[in-house]
Formats: C-alpha cells, structure tokens, sequence
C-alpha cells in the first residue's frame, strides 16, 4: 500500500513538472531572452549578462522538468510497454544531461574564456579567440545529440503508448508527430532549407507548449485513476 500512495504522489508532482514545462518551452521559444544579434565584442561581455545568465539557468530547469515528467509518464506506462517506454526513457536521460552539460559548459567555461580574453595581451587573445570557436563547434555537436535523443525519446514514447484506448492512441500519434518533427529539424541542421527553418519557429513555440499540455492532462487522469483505485481499496478493507 505504501508503494502506491508513493507512487501516486511521485506521478501528481511528475504532471505539476509537466505543466511547469509548458511555461520554461514558451520561455525558451518566445523573445523572453532574446538578446538579438550580437557582434563578437558584444558577445565577449555576456559572462556579465543576468538575463543571458537567466536563460541558462531557465534551460536547466526546464530539462528537470522534462525528465520528471518523462519519469512520470515512464512509470505509468512501463508495465503496459517495458521495451519501447524504457528505451524512450533512457533517450530523455541522454536528452536532459547533455543539455544541462551544455549549459554549465557555456557558463564556466565559455564566459571563462570571455573573461580571459579581456584581460590578456594580443598573443594570448589570439590563442583564447580559436579556444572560444573551438568551444562553438563543441557545443553546436552537443546541441546536435540533445535534438536526436529528444526525437527518438518522444517517438518510442509515442510507439509504447499504442493500444485500443483512444485517448492513449491518439497522444501515440502526436508523440509520434512530434519525433519525427523533431527528426526533420535535426536534419535541416545539414540541409539548411529555408521553408523548414520557418516552419520549426510556430512548431516550437505553438505545438511543443499544446503537446506538453496534452500529456500533462493525460497524467492527471492517470492519477486520478490510481487515486480512485486506491480509494475503493482502503473502503473495502
């Protein structure tokens, strides 16, 4: 008994993370932390930023979310579906500690070379300028892993969640569509057109923000079933 009252407490705080969510992907998404385009010299200073730094740290957060959420939705579903579901949640691990690394990876190294550079004569700001664009590209690749871990995590979720309950199928089909979405956006980063990069911003910033609404409603239900369950339990012993 004590397992599931557990449970049940776990999966309400794993749905609130899941609405939570909902408000870090507008954030992240929207021109909250928008600081425009900037030249290098301006980017040079933004280790001194709160807002750039906010964002960092909004990032971070926003990952916890996800991953509890996905730990949530992992342990309603696992039983139903234990290859696909844990597959999936393996992936979302992937997905959250390699943009959470990107994130501290920006803030202690990357603005530590922004510091140094300020201060070192022209020989060494040489040296600390391709350190700096070495560390772009090592977080581009890392930017690369954290959208394909994230598409395939979404769609393994998508494929375990199949059955003949509608509901359960119908969130399938838009795990699903949001995987493969997710999919084409990690190959644009190679093909580079043009219609796709202006599809991905109302995808962001208007179907991510509905879908993770979606499942945080279809986790309360869950909840409120196991709740129920629980309750005519205790009424009949």
């Amino acid at each position: 008994m004590t397992a599931i009252v557990i449970n049940k407490k776990f999966l309400l705080f794993a749905s609130v993370c899941c609405f939570l969510s909902v408000i870090t992907t507008i954030g992240i998404h929207s021109s909250l932390f928008d600081l425009g385009a900037l030249n290098f010299d301006e980017r040079l200073l933004l280790f001194d930023d709160n807002r750039y730094l906010a964002n960092r740290f909004w990032v971070i957060l926003h990952c916890l979310f996800v991953l509890i959420s996905m730990w949530g939705f992992c342990l309603v579903q696992f039983k139903k579906s234990p290859g696909f579901i844990g597959l999936g949640f393996v992936l979302f691990i992937v997905f959250a500690f390699t943009e959470i690394f990107r994130q501290m990876f920006v803030m202690f190294y990357l603005n530590g070379l922004r510091r140094n550079f300020l201060e070192a004569d022209n020989t060494s700001q040489e040296v600390l300028r391709i350190s700096m664009e070495n560390a772009g590209l090592l977080g581009y690749s890392l930017f690369g892993l954290f959208i394909l871990t994230f598409a395939l995590g979404n769609i393994f979720y998508g494929l375990g969640l199949v059955n003949k309950n509608r509901i359960d199928t119908t969130l399938a089909i838009l795990l699903l569509f949001w995987g493969f979405g997710n999919l084409i956006a990690f190959g644009n980063e190679f093909w580079e057109y043009g219609l796709i990069s202006n599809t991905l911003e109302p995808f962001n910033i208007v179907f991510q923000p509905f879908i993770r609404l979606v499942i945080g409603f279809w986790m309360i239900c869950k909840w409120r079933k196991i709740k129920s369950n629980n309750d005519e339990m205790a009424n009949a012993i």
